[in-house]
């Protein structure tokens, strides 16, 4: 092995989401003297930019198009030129087109699986062209992380075997949501910037506007919750941007709430926005893990969400948070009323939120795995 490890991660890298997140932690925390990382995007958008800030190699390959077999042609360059003991994919796009550009270049093929391909893809022939684009060339592949034991189960009932599949749950650097001194005068900027009463109970979420996300549902449980509880000075935030949002205003708007809705569109200071909640509403349809759940109870906020995937590893009903069916804007009204009226439960699930999160989703634990695994996977078999 050569004196430092080299990984190659690729990633389409064309929003911000959880996997990109999900590198950018993984890759600051890597030791530099052990780990020499670059990180292939198919698009030159904020994630590349995010790694050049913080000091990590990256290579765009944004001038081809979305399913341009030239852009093999182009990674199969950038494999050979960076010799990486791994190719480490995240993503349909990248797990393809990597593996078939790196079959007989590197030694070790990797995969981190964070979602469910079905929910992520819900129309039915989009669905089965990605499929089928993961399917035949997962005999490239040789290990899977899942983010989740539900990613895990997954892909097990997809025919790969349990030995090659590692659970690591995704961390976090929890240092940026510890400000918990600063919550009072971030809360009073933002509110005031945001143009919200300064004795308002906010509601908040950070999600990509995706059908997945499951937001209309959040928006007619607020409805719901607001017609049955009048008079008290509540407001929804959604913290984010994507391709529902002008349905998602429409909505609101149709439902009479453009007063009570502040839509902030896309920010890079989540962790300050999370100081102007006072709880948090999940409301995906599916999640593999659910990453700014932890995020939200890392910044002491009490959570509600959705029970599916990875969330029920995270939450533990009334001790970590409060879980909801997904798709009912009945539960979530029903659980925002819980959470803004008994400030004791709150304090009670924001306490051991806390404990479990710092016990088991940090950064340096996800980390210390994967390069645990990284070593193993270059043993002599």
């Amino acid at each position: 092995m050569k004196s430092k490890l080299r990984v190659l991660h690729v990633i389409g890298g064309g929003e911000f989401g959880g996997a990109e997140q999900h590198i950018l932690n993984l890759l600051k925390a890597f030791p530099a003297d052990e780990v020499e990382a670059t990180v292939v995007c198919f698009y030159d958008s904020v994630f590349a930019n995010q790694l050049r800030e913080a000091g990590i190699k990256v290579v765009t390959l944004n001038q081809f198009g979305r399913f341009d077999l030239r852009l093999l042609r182009a990674l199969k360059h950038v494999i050979a030129q960076c010799n990486p003991d791994i190719v480490h994919t995240h993503g349909i796009k990248a797990n393809f087109f990597a593996r078939l550009a790196a079959k007989n270049i590197a030694p070790i093929l990797l995969t981190t699986v964070h979602s469910n391909l079905r929910y992520d893809y819900v129309h039915p022939l989009a669905y089965l062209i990605v499929y089928w684009m993961e399917r035949l060339t997962r005999r490239y592949n040789r290990h899977y992380i899942a983010i989740s034991a539900a990613i895990s189960e997954i892909l097990q009932q997809n025919g790969i075997p349990r030995e090659q599949i590692s659970l690591i749950y995704n961390g976090i650097d929890l240092k940026p949501f510890r400000h918990t001194g600063q919550r009072a005068g971030d809360r009073a900027r933002l509110l005031a910037d945001w143009g919200l009463p300064a004795n308002a109970f906010v509601f908040g979420t950070a999600a990509r506007f995706v059908p997945v996300k499951g937001l209309s549902y959040l928006i007619e449980g607020f409805a719901k919750f607001i017609a049955a509880d009048k008079g008290g000075a509540y407001r929804l935030v959604l913290v984010g941007d994507g391709s529902e949002r002008d349905k998602l205003e429409a909505l609101v708007d149709s439902l009479g709430l453009r007063e009570l809705v502040h839509f902030t569109g896309f920010r890079q200071d989540v962790p300050v926005c999370l100081h102007a909640f006072d709880a948090f509403i999940h409301s995906s349809i599916y999640e593999g893990m659910g990453y700014t759940i932890v995020e939200a109870m890392a910044s002491e906020l009490p959570v509600a969400a959705t029970s599916v995937g990875g969330v029920v590893e995270l939450v533990v009903p009334d001790q970590t948070g409060l879980l909801m069916p997904p798709g009912s804007p009945e539960a979530i009204a029903s659980a925002m009323h819980t959470l803004a009226r008994d400030p004791q439960l709150r304090d009670r699930l924001v306490e051991q939120a806390l404990k479990q999160v710092e016990g088991s989703f940090t950064i340096e634990q996800m980390a210390s795995k994967t390069l645990a695994l990284y070593r193993t996977l270059l043993q002599p078999v």
